[in-house]
C-alpha cells in the first residue's frame, strides 16, 4: 500500500509542481510522512524531489536565470548540515507537530512567507535565502513554499521562475541527501519506495510542462489547500491522540 499509495502522489504532486512552480513536494512530504517518521521521510521525499526537479530543470533549462541559482547556493550546504543536526537532536512526535503546524501555515497564512520587498529583488539577498532553504528543507523538509516568492520576484517570467526554482530544488536537495547520509541516513534501505517515486515524478513533470497554462492559479491554490489541511490535520490527530 504505501508504494502504491506514494507513486500516485509522486505522480500528481509533480504534475502540480510543473505547472504551478511549487507544492508538490509539500504535499508528497506529507504523504510520505504518514507512513513513516519525520527523519525518514525528508530524505526519501528529497531524493524524490531531486528527480522530479532535475527533469523538470532539464525541459525548462533555456529558461533558467543562472545568477540567482549562483547566488542562492552559497550557504545551501552549511546550513543542510546545520538542520539535520537540529532535526535529528529533537523528538519525533515534535518533528511531526511542526511540520503539521507549518503545512497549515503554508495552506491558509501563506501571506506570513511571501517576499514583503518591491518588485526588485537584490540578487545578493538570495544568499540569505539559500542558507534558509538550506535550514528549512532538512528540518521541516520542504523549503519551496518559503522561497520561491523571492525567485519570483528574482525572475522575469513565469516560465522563468518556474524553471529557476527547479535549479535551486535540485541543488537544495542534494544538499538535503548529503546532509542526512552524513548524519546516517542510507538510500540504499529506502529504494524501493525512492524508485517508485521517482518514475511517478519524472512521468508527471513531462505532462505538467505540457499543461502549463492551461488551469486557473485560483483552482490550484484552492486545491492545494485543500490538500495540505487534509494532510496535515490527519498528521496532527496521529501524533496527539
Amino acid at each position: 500500500m504505501f508504494l502504491v499509495v506514494v507513486g500516485v502522489a509522486a505522480l500528481f504532486t509533480s504534475i502540480l509542481s510543473a505547472i504551478a512552480g511549487l507544492g508538490g513536494g509539500v504535499v508528497l512530504l506529507m504523504v510520505i510522512a504518514q507512513f513513516v517518521a519525520p527523519t525518514v521521510a525528508i530524505p526519501i521525499q528529497g531524493a524524490i524531489q531531486l528527480a522530479s526537479n532535475s527533469s523538470r530543470a532539464w525541459f525548462l533549462r533555456s529558461d533558467v536565470a543562472w545568477g540567482p541559482v549562483g547566488w542562492s547556493s552559497i550557504l545551501l550546504l552549511p546550513a543542510s548540515l546545520l538542520g539535520v543536526a537540529i532535526a535529528t537532536s529533537l523528538p519525533e512526535d515534535a518533528i511531526r507537530i511542526v511540520l503539521a503546524v507549518f503545512v497549515l501555515v503554508l495552506a491558509w497564512r501563506p501571506q506570513l512567507l511571501r517576499w514583503r520587498g518591491g518588485q526588485e529583488l537584490p540578487a545578493p539577498a538570495l544568499v540569505a535565502v539559500g542558507g534558509a532553504s538550506g535550514l528549512i528543507n532538512t528540518t521541516v523538509g520542504a523549503s519551496g513554499p518559503v522561497t520561491s516568492p523571492f525567485f519570483k520576484a528574482a525572475t522575469a517570467t513565469h516560465v522563468a521562475f518556474v524553471a529557476t526554482a527547479a535549479v535551486t530544488q535540485v541543488l537544495a536537495h542534494v544538499s538535503k541527501l548529503i546532509a542526512f547520509t552524513a548524519d546516517g541516513w542510507s538510500a540504499r534501505d529506502h529504494l524501493g519506495v525512492i524508485a517508485i517515486g521517482v518514475v511517478g515524478v519524472i512521468i508527471g513533470s513531462r505532462i505538467g510542462t505540457r499543461l502549463m497554462g492551461r488551469f486557473s492559479e485560483e483552482r490550484l491554490n484552492q486545491l492545494f489547500m485543500i490538500v495540505l489541511t487534509v494532510l496535515a490535520v490527519r498528521l496532527l490527530l496521529a501524533t496527539l491522540l
